[in-house]
């Protein structure tokens, strides 16, 4: 089974970035994550975000209260495609979020709570008879809490204590769910990693000048609260050490190297049972010349654990590796894009590796691909293999064989092209194309009717190729006042599968969908 990448450090989920002139003081970039976004991709966060401005709001002692929020309708409508042998389903989930996130300011600190009063699909979701729980569209549900933190800042540096979210460089060890995908990309955010943190950041070295004033160093340490292997509410306790060191000279040129230390066990659970030890390096970076933006980052991990443990294999030895590549290049009104992917693969379940890597699942490549077939394949697997009259128990860590629409398993490429149509209109699109690292195996097909052989989820051994599938999207923006702001975007795609979805007397048949979706932000 594959293990989810153990990473998820929680990083605050800050909307603005300290940055530094080399030649010059401390100032204040709204969104930093835009350096790439404007050039036609999407945000290229830091490893590990920084606080707020230090020098916007919080000289004074005047109480400065403020409230943003955000109303996001969304409906997909999906082509019937096979779960497996026998099944097939056709998803079209009506989403439903509001997010709402006051702000209160004294002086050099601040309070601030974000929490979503309602998230997930309200209908067109399949049922607990076909799919496990773990699927790409979250059910609905009220009142969820996302942050929840005091901030206190000085001249160069700032601490913060609560629950927070997390983004680290690029998204693929853990992504906070805060936006979604930029004029150019494809994705919806529906999750986001959370954590009780307590995090400093600083610039001790500022008053040796020139390149010194940009090194950052990042302490924090973290209970998490919810990623992509843990869950603090179903008895889960995953704490986190994190040290990390960035060159930040803009919000355009970081380079950023962090290590995380993972201790995971359960709060009730045998000796042993779903214990993870694991070490975490993740290198990540962004950079901008000119019309030319580069975004990149690089996970390695390492360890030990017990989730998805067999007889045979009591402790699973972890070595898995993630990377991710952004390019964008901008030409007048056009901007070519190419992400360049590859994550570790793990072709048999039963043995005591775990090779597996796994992008955060609110990091996205198309529409198809691993947010819908092998999201619901994969939860269709999980339900399968709970049935107790298969071993007269389910295995252990059933709940992370779905990959919750994760990239994993897969190495693929994705050039596109952005196009601004007009001042408020983007139209853009392009080829995915997408290799499996690991051949596609189906646990429950592969131990019972495969004799162990590596099959798919139609009980056919798989190629290497996993397909291509073509996307197109429009994106209009409009600002109904200077603090109301519209946007709508329709994206549709289809997609070919590869020999990788080998059937008997063919390939599984091709998978379309269409997605529009309706935001009001303040």
């Amino acid at each position: 089974m594959a293990l989810v990448a153990f990473f998820i450090a929680s990083a605050a989920s800050a909307q603005t970035d300290i940055v530094t002139d080399l030649d010059g003081g401390p100032r204040v970039v709204e969104d930093a994550g835009t350096a790439i976004e404007d050039a036609g991709s999407p945000s290229v966060k830091p490893v590990v975000e920084p606080p707020l401005q230090l020098d916007a709001g919080f000289t004074g002692n005047e109480v400065e209260l403020s409230v943003g929020g955000s109303i996001r309708l969304s409906e997909t409508l999906i082509s019937r495609f096979q779960v497996d042998e026998r099944q097939t389903v056709a998803p079209d989930p009506f989403e439903v979020r509001v997010r709402v996130a006051p702000e209160l300011k004294y002086g050099q600190a601040r309070l601030f709570v974000e929490f979503d009063a309602v998230n997930g699909a309200v209908i067109g979701t399949p049922g607990p008879t076909i799919v496990a729980d773990r699927t790409p569209v979250r059910f609905i549900s009220a009142v969820e809490l996302r942050q929840a933190f005091l901030e206190y800042r000085w001249a160069t540096g700032a601490l913060r204590l609560g629950q927070q979210t997390s983004q680290f460089g690029l998204g693929i060890l853990s992504n906070s769910g805060a936006t979604d995908a930029a004029p150019g990309d494809f994705g919806q955010a529906r999750y986001g990693s959370l954590a009780w943190r307590l995090l400093a950041i600083g610039r001790p070295l500022y008053d040796f000048g020139g390149a010194w004033r940009a090194v950052e160093p990042v302490l924090a340490a973290d209970l998490v609260v919810r990623d992509g292997t843990a869950d603090f509410y179903e008895g889960d306790r995953a704490f986190q050490g994190i040290i990390g060191l960035r060159f930040n000279a803009a919000p355009e040129k970081i380079l950023a190297l962090t290590a995380i230390y993972r201790y995971q066990r359960a709060e009730i659970a045998p000796t042993g049972e779903r214990a993870t030890d694991a070490v975490v390096i993740d290198l990540a970076g962004r950079w901008k010349w000119d019309a030319l933006s580069v975004g990149f980052e690089l996970a390695a991990i390492t360890g030990t654990t017990t989730q998805g443990r067999t007889t045979e294999a009591p402790v699973m030895h972890v070595n898995q590796l993630g990377a991710l590549g952004k390019v964008a290049y901008q030409i007048n009104d056009t901007t070519l894009m190419l992400d360049v992917g590859y994550a570790s693969g793990d072709n048999n379940p039963y043995d005591d590796q775990n090779n597996a890597f796994r992008f955060d699942r609110d990091t996205h490549a198309g529409l198809i691909l691993f947010d819908q077939v092998i999201g619901y394949q994969t939860a269709r697997t999980a339900l399968r293999l709970s049935d107790p009259t298969l071993t007269g128990y389910p295995p252990e860590s059933i709940n992370l064989l779905p990959t919750g629409g994760s990239i994993t398993s897969a190495a693929y490429f994705f050039p596109r092209v952005s196009h601004h149509l007009a001042d408020w209109l983007d139209v853009y699109g392009g080829p995915l194309v997408a290799f499996s690292t690991a051949k596609l195996t189906d646990p429950y097909n592969s131990r019972l009717t495969g004799g162990g052989a590596t099959i798919n989820a139609f009980g056919s051994k798989p190629g290497d190729y996993l397909g291509t599938e073509v996307d197109l999207g429009m994106q209009g923006k409009w600002d109904l006042t200077p603090d109301l702001h519209v946007a709508a975007t329709l994206e549709g795609g289809a997609f070919f599968p590869g020999n990788a979805f080998a059937k008997q007397g063919g390939r599984m048949d091709p998978v379309g969908l269409v997605r529009l979706r309706v935001s009001l932000s303040l």
